[in-house]
């Protein structure tokens, strides 16, 4: 008797795995747009604040990390670090940039720095004015502006409330959501039916802070796991200075809902390693999530030497890893430590997903339009765009998968209209 309720027991267990491996899937594409209702600033206003940014607003500690000024008082230490410098020596460039093309973009920008910026002429007759002068000292300042560049970036990121972490946000109940509601609702309904793949380009945890509602209810997995990290972060008060567990990626997604940030995100940082038994180099290992007020600067490992538990430093992060630049980025989703990982699931799951739903997304990066066309069965299978205000490449990419549009606000948004 006692083995027959244990085999019923085995094959309901059975049953169950195989049901869950069974669930269909469908693909969520999130941009910019979708961040928007919660204040964000996208497009042209993240844009607007880069170009407006002024030295009154922030400074840079030594080791390189930005200080925000506190109630309009800019933070005075004393004197102008290296990157204090390297901020003026950005703001500049920023300026010359909008005058060279006419427009400003923080993305085209990145992709100049990078490249052009060593050839222009003009480059050098700016980087004068800073007292540069030779050839090395200039390009090394303009590989420093880029960890300016990516800090300021972050800096804007915040949402209405002025918000970047939502750490210590409670949970937030139903009936409204405001400005989500009825995306939630449809979510929510979606994942009673398929596994929900949601893949966003935003580098924001806005996406996160909804995991902590009513509708998704903390079912949601990103790759990254506390348990078991051996990896730490340093927090610093006004009292005390200690050390927190940091959440490591192992490429686990097993919930109802599942997150890839495509692009990086604000919290996301790289732990680099020594190479062999020499100090001297070290070689990326692992991402990690870093914590509300983690200092980048200040990442260990728990490791074992002679049989002794010790912590390896590193001290080489500036500022969070996201990709950006027009084709910077495109450049960096091969890499196989974390963004290659990515963009396997986002192919792969493009092919087993029964439907796509794009939000907010302005159809610009073409590659990531590339993957799609390749690997979403558009001709077969149902897509379906939410955009209040698309603008041509969005129409360009609805006509390529023959999606439907949707022009209703997120709030507003109900199951049938993605059914």
């Amino acid at each position: 008797m006692i083995n027959q309720i244990f085999e019923s027991l085995c094959n309901l267990l059975c049953c169950s795995n195989n049901m869950k491996e069974d669930k269909k899937h469908i693909s969520i594409l999130l941009g910019a747009g979708f961040s928007a209702n919660q204040g964000y600033p996208i497009g042209n206003k993240l844009n607007e604040l880069l170009l407006n940014c002024k030295d009154a607003d922030l400074s840079f500690y030594t080791d390189g990390s930005l200080i925000p000024a506190v109630n309009g008082q800019k933070p005075d230490l004393g004197w102008k670090n290296s990157y204090d410098l390297a901020f003026d020596f950005c703001r500049d460039m920023i300026a010359y940039f909008y005058q060279k093309k006419g427009y400003f973009d923080y993305e085209e920008l990145y992709d100049y720095l990078l490249d052009e910026a060593t050839r222009d002429k003009n480059v050098i007759i700016i980087a004068k004015k800073h007292k540069l002068t030779k050839e090395s000292n200039i390009n090394n300042q303009l590989r420093d502006i880029i960890h300016v560049l990516n800090q300021l970036v972050s800096f804007y990121l915040k949402d209405k409330d002025g918000n970047q972490f939502y750490d210590n946000i409670g949970h937030y109940c139903k009936p409204i959501f405001p400005g989500y509601t009825g995306i939630l609702n449809c979510i929510e309904k979606l994942g009673d039916e398929y596994t929900v793949h949601v893949f966003t380009l935003n580098h924001d945890l806005f996406f996160e802070r909804l995991s902590i509602t009513d509708w998704i209810r903390g079912r949601l997995s990103d790759g990254f796991e506390e348990l078991g990290s051996p990896y730490y972060g340093e927090v610093k008060t006004q009292d005390a200075k200690y050390r927190v567990r940091l959440e490591h990626y192992t490429g686990n997604y097993d919930t109802q809902f599942r997150l890839y940030k495509l692009h990086g995100s604000l919290n996301y940082a790289v732990f680099h390693s020594p190479v062999g038994t020499s100090s001297s180099y070290v070689a990326a290992e692992n991402y990690l999530k870093i914590k509300r007020s983690v200092n980048i600067h200040q990442l260990y490992k728990e490791i074992k030497i002679g049989g002794k538990l010790s912590y390896h430093r590193d001290n080489i992060n500036f500022n969070a890893d996201f990709l950006t630049g027009t084709t910077s980025k495109i450049e960096r989703y091969n890499e196989p430590l974390l963004y290659q990982k990515l963009f396997e699931h986002f192919r792969s799951n493009l092919q087993t997903s029964e439907k796509l739903i794009i939000i907010g997304y302005g159809g610009k990066d073409t590659e990531i339009n590339k993957m799609i066309s390749e690997h979403f069965d558009y001709k077969n299978k149902p897509s379906y765009i939410i955009d209040p205000k698309p603008g041509d490449k969005i129409n360009e990419l609805k006509s390529k998968l023959n999606s439907k549009l949707i022009t209703k606000d997120l709030e507003k948004i109900e199951l049938h209209d993605i059914s």
